[in-house]
């Protein structure tokens, strides 16, 4: 197919027609092309054993496509509920001892540090590392582990600051060690390469930037970790031994999935990656950069704390500013017709295939009028 450019139509979506969304870090629009999706996965539902089957044919074929996005290979995806689903995965096939610790920025996302801080009552050190303002240095990270540390965990995109973070660095550095990283790439899937083949295990959600709805997708790179053994096991993802309670695990990620997928989410998600694929992550990156490089721009111009690095290369699709009560603009701005997302003491705006010039400046020249 010949490739498609930027930005994309909205008439691609359902319904932005008539709104200017920049909201994609928290909810995306749905595209037109999953009305299809959803006839297909009903009639396959509604076709007895043939059609059941036709949902693990889908699931392959998402498996292969999610791969190329994730810079790994086609055994080393599974699917699963979300991301936040797939830390704990990993947390649970270690075989954990007091003394032990592991790693994470107190920036990083909520998901993370909740997983690895609930690790404190087997008697795991929780390393929290301190900001640096709003500014995570993978150095601080990488100087926090010791022989003792079996696990950092790092967003390849920040949820709160929209910080691009590339882990090339740090992946080198722990490459011979006993450390698992955990690469969450949650706001990094559909919108920047996800550098899973530098990463042990990579987790995401699909609802974001890839387009999709609430699942997740998780990662094991194979060539990198060649232990994985998940505490948890179920029909789909053993195969039976001779007597009844005896079973092996499935190769691959496939042992993590152990029930149905969310065959929905996969139809979804299989169109998603095929309509990106159009455009090719390389333009949906740059498309992207310059339309946050325009608000953060614009945000120059203000009073507001900007908490996204200025640096272009440090960027991928979210630009954000803290604000006291970032509901209000939330409201405001919505009033107008234009969706941004804001909690946690910050306001974050989304640049995606959609997102244009005007959409930037319309919501810059609104923007003193919300601030009041």
């Amino acid at each position: 197919m010949e490739q498609q450019y930027l930005p994309a139509e909205r008439s691609d979506f359902i319904g932005i027609e008539n709104i200017i969304h920049l909201a994609t870090g928290g909810e995306p629009p749905l595209l037109a092309r999953h009305r299809g999706a959803f006839e297909k996965f009903a009639r396959d539902k509604a076709a007895g054993m043939s059609g059941y089957a036709r949902h693990w044919e889908l699931l392959e074929g998402v498996r292969n496509k999610a791969a190329g996005f994730f810079n790994l290979n086609i055994g080393d995806i599974g699917l699963i509920g979300n991301a936040s689903e797939g830390i704990v995965k990993v947390l649970s096939s270690i075989d954990w001892h007091e003394g032990d610790n592991v790693v994470i920025s107190e920036l990083d996302y909520t998901s993370g540090r909740y997983a690895l801080g609930n690790l404190k009552r087997l008697g795991v050190e929780v390393r929290m590392v301190p900001k640096t303002g709003w500014y995570i240095d993978t150095d601080d990270l990488k100087n926090a582990c010791d022989d003792k540390t079996r696990v950092l965990y790092i967003s390849q995109v920040n949820a709160t600051t929209g910080q691009f973070i590339d882990i090339s660095n740090l992946s080198e550095h722990l490459k011979s060690s006993k450390v698992a990283l955990i690469l969450d790439a949650s706001h990094a899937l559909g919108i920047v390469p996800v550098q899973g083949h530098l990463a042990d295990f990579t987790v995401s959600s699909c609802y974001k930037f890839a387009l999709g709805i609430h699942e997740g997708i998780f990662a094991w790179n194979q060539s990198r970790t060649r232990d994985f053994i998940p505490f948890g096991v179920g029909w789909s993802s053993a195969t039976a031994g001779d007597k009844r309670d005896e079973f092996f695990l499935k190769p691959g990620a496939k042992r993590v999935e152990y029930g149905n997928a969310g065959h929905l989410g996969a139809y979804l998600l299989d169109e998603s990656l095929d309509y990106l694929n159009n455009f090719g992550l390389d333009q949906i990156s740059n498309h992207a950069r310059e339309m946050c490089k325009k608000v953060l721009d614009g945000l120059k111009t203000t009073h507001l704390e900007i908490i996204t690095p200025q640096n272009p290369d440090e960027i991928a699709g979210n630009v954000a500013f803290a604000f006291k009560d970032p509901e209000s603009i939330v409201k405001k701005a919505e009033a107008d017709g234009i969706l941004v997302w804001g909690d946690n003491d910050r306001v974050r705006i989304s640049a995606h295939i959609f997102t244009t010039a005007t959409d930037v400046e319309v919501f810059l020249d609104k923007l003193p009028k919300y601030l009041d």
